[in-house]
């Protein structure tokens, strides 16, 4: 058996790193490429398609990161971090509402884990409503909210009604109309200005004199709030909780409890162990509360992680035409090395350390160019988004992760591109080599 094929001669990877030299050839290879324009051509595309794939991963990645992040830094300005609410099995529930003494938040807090971070926790009563204005109408979730909790909504408030409008005159008679803070986007999406009348409609009817009717409450636009998250403002809208006890013709019930957490990123914990505390209510953090929304930013992420990877995956086909090319001019100098006694994984790794030098100065350039794009994304701010969106500015991040992950992922397929030419300049018999090479 030739000694140049045992086993213990395999691996190309193993012999760069043992030898040195391999490396050394495999660069004065690449920079002497005699007669052949086109081989430096391709050599050049193979760079540039490396590059250009690693940046545009770079890129993607972080600006779809940085929506996450400004999605979660609006989720960290409301007050709804965990959403306590009560199940069946709760003693006195009634089509879900409990007596507002079922949880006593000082018997409760005590025994959270973590109960340091816990900064509020606000009682609600929620209902799911129909605002109607005029021929406007769209559903809503109501919640009634404690005047303590109201103080911090009107922190948020961008208009408000004039305390004159919230006075009904019929004939002599002045008549108080409760008090609705609707989002701006609810309010642009109806036309609605502070001090406007609209009706609330339950879906749930009561009995009447003749047959069951809806219940149906006036009230007045006393302010329009805007939190930055565009799902709230469209969908929520708060009033006193004594107004939705009074729409609701019920009395001293909660249906919903809300509490709000000092480290945003710690509320599943405390969740956690509300949860072992709480066994017959729904404990969720704001995780699963939008858990849709952030699984599908995962799965984006995921698939265009993927989509783009095929471009380095098509230039690392450049690789495999440049060095099997590479391998045909090469074949005397292939035969002389293994004449002068290069084994096997030597000769591999000669070839090997061209495709990692091709891809890897590609790999490096994509990385910088990544990093110049995010950097003049993120300072300058050119590219105005449309009004749906909750930023009008495109929003990048920076994570370190990103530029490993992706120069790591880069490099594997480099090297996976890299095996078949490698191993047939290893297989080239010297005679061959010598009787045909150029």
């Amino acid at each position: 058996m030739d000694k140049n094929s045992t086993p213990s001669d395999s691996g190309a990877l193993r012999h760069l790193w043992q030898s040195p030299w391999t490396g050394w050839v495999g660069l004065r290879y690449l920079k002497s490429k005699k007669n052949s324009k086109f081989l430096s051509f391709i050599t050049l595309l193979s760079m540039l398609g490396v590059g250009l794939g690693v940046t545009s991963m770079i890129v993607v990645l972080s600006v779809m990161d940085g929506f996450e992040a400004e999605l979660k830094k609006r989720l960290t300005t409301t007050e709804l971090h965990i959403l306590i609410t009560p199940s069946p099995q709760v003693p006195g529930f009634d089509a879900g509402f409990v007596s507002k003494d079922t949880l006593d938040p000082s018997k409760i807090l005590p025994r959270v884990e973590a109960k340091e971070q816990v900064e509020s926790f606000w009682p609600i009563v929620a209902t799911e409503a129909i605002l109607k204005t005029g021929k406007q109408v769209s559903g809503v979730v109501v919640k009634g909210i404690t005047d303590e909790r109201l103080k911090i909504l009107k922190t948020q408030v961008v208009e408000t009604a004039d305390p004159k409008m919230m006075v009904q005159h019929q004939g002599a008679e002045a008549l108080y109309l409760p008090g609705l803070f609707i989002g701006q986007e609810l309010a642009f999406q109806m036309g609605l200005i502070p001090g406007d009348q609209l009706s609330l409609i339950s879906p749930t009817e009561m009995e009447g004199p003749m047959q069951s009717v809806p219940r149906i409450k006036r009230f007045v636009v006393e302010g329009v709030y805007r939190s930055g998250v565009p799902e709230q403002e469209l969908h929520t809208v708060f009033a006193q909780a004594g107004a939705i006890r009074s729409f609701l013709r019920k009395q001293d019930v909660i249906s919903q409890w809300e509490i709000t957490v000092a480290d945003f990123d710690r509320a599943s914990k405390t969740a956690a162990s509300l949860r072992t505390l709480l066994p017959g209510f729904k404990v969720q953090d704001w995780n699963q509360l939008n858990g849709h929304l952030f699984a599908s930013l995962r799965l984006e992420r995921i698939a265009m992680f993927v989509i783009l990877a095929f471009i380095i995956v098509v230039a690392s086909f450049n690789i495999v035409t440049t060095l099997t090319l590479m391998v045909l001019e090469k074949k005397r100098e292939i035969a002389i090395l293994k004449a002068m006694g290069a084994r096997h994984g030597q000769v591999a790794a000669v070839f090997l350390s061209e495709g990692i030098l091709i891809g890897g100065m590609g790999i490096i350039g994509g990385v910088v160019l990544g990093f110049g794009i995010c950097s003049i994304l993120r300072r300058y701010e050119f590219i105005q988004l449309p009004e749906i969106y909750y930023d009008r500015v495109l929003p990048v991040t920076f994570d370190w992760r990103y530029y490993a992950g992706v120069a790591f992922c880069a490099v594997i397929i480099v090297l996976f591109a890299c095996l078949y030419p490698s191993s047939r300049a290893a297989k080239l018999n010297p005679l061959d080599g010598i009787r045909f090479g150029s």
